[in-house]
């Protein structure tokens, strides 16, 4: 791609992301987005426990193809983080729908990561049961993600903090530090976030004033199993193209999870496979990223 744009990181920075955006409001929340670009609209959507600032490094060189928007998920980076919320994949993706509604976009391009393949889910099985739809999907690229519940290994910390009170206990005492291990684990061994990142991710987690509430958001795991079959079966039925970009280091939705997308017969997919990049692929391999999100649905 003779013209592909120089994306050497950080074209924003954390700070510059913020400026560049904007707010939404859904009922008394107001849920962050960063648009720019034109063309086809892209929606970018992100994992937990981080933020939209995830695809920063793919960001730039998408809006010089596509109408480009990325969303922090209500709880997430500079959304709106209520305390005393009991937050769903089905109230974010109802989030994601009103924003959709609200610009009137008739037709819609997605790439989902982590978290946001459960919406990513919900809104393809959405699609199948509507008659009367008021936008049409034009293709999906999946990043790593927890699509079959039988085959998410979220890693112990997770696991402790998406317990009820134990979660609560523990939410107390994760710090920058904590997070950094936890975080890094995920990734492939040659491609590691630096300190900087952890610590610019952290404070974006915690914004704007040391917010801790990753007991709240991990519910998602519960109901990942409530919603599993669904989920899977439109990934099976729909006629939506998709693209599944794996990095098979990763230990909670790695090789395994390629495996065992590559046996599915799902309808009109592409699955690559890097073996030496982890969870976070837009993040660890960004040219190789934006090569292939552009090439798929352009």
């Amino acid at each position: 791609m003779s013209d592909m744009v120089d994306l050497n990181f950080p074209k924003k920075n954390a700070t510059e992301w913020l400026a560049a955006g904007k707010f939404f409001e859904y009922k008394k929340f107001q849920i962050f987005f960063i648009q720019e670009g034109r063309g086809q609209n892209l929606i970018l959507l992100h994992g937990f426990p981080t933020s939209s600032w995830d695809y920063s490094k793919i960001f730039n060189g998408l809006t010089r193809y596509f109408n480009t928007i990325a969303i922090d998920f209500l709880g997430f980076g500079y959304s709106s983080k209520p305390k005393k919320h009991n937050y769903t994949l089905i109230e974010q993706t109802d989030i994601i729908e009103n924003y959709i509604e609200k610009n009137a976009l008739k037709r819609v391009k997605f790439v989902f990561h982590d978290y946001a393949v459960s919406v990513g889910q919900e809104i393809l099985a959405r699609h199948l049961e509507r008659s009367d739809r008021k936008y049409e999907i034009d293709g999906a690229v999946f990043f790593n993600g927890g699509l079959f519940p039988h085959l998410h290994r979220p890693t112990f910390k997770q696991k402790l903090l998406a317990t009820p009170i134990l979660g609560a206990v523990l939410s107390r005492f994760y710090d920058e530090k904590k997070f950094g291990v936890a975080f890094s684990q995920v990734f492939g061994k040659n491609t590691k976030p630096s300190d900087k990142e952890i610590s610019v991710l952290w404070k974006l987690i915690t914004y704007p004033n040391k917010v801790l509430i990753p007991h709240k958001l991990l519910k998602y795991i519960k109901e990942r199993r409530v919603h599993g079959e669904r989920w899977k079966n439109a990934l099976l039925q729909t006629e939506v193209p998709l693209l599944f970009i794996n990095g098979g280091e990763d230990p909670v939705s790695g090789s395994h999870l390629a495996d065992e997308i590559e046996k599915l017969p799902i309808k009109n997919k592409k699955l690559i496979r890097w073996e030496t990049i982890g969870h976070y692929p837009q993040w660890e391999n960004p040219e190789e990223s934006f090569k292939e999100i552009y090439e798929f649905l352009k």
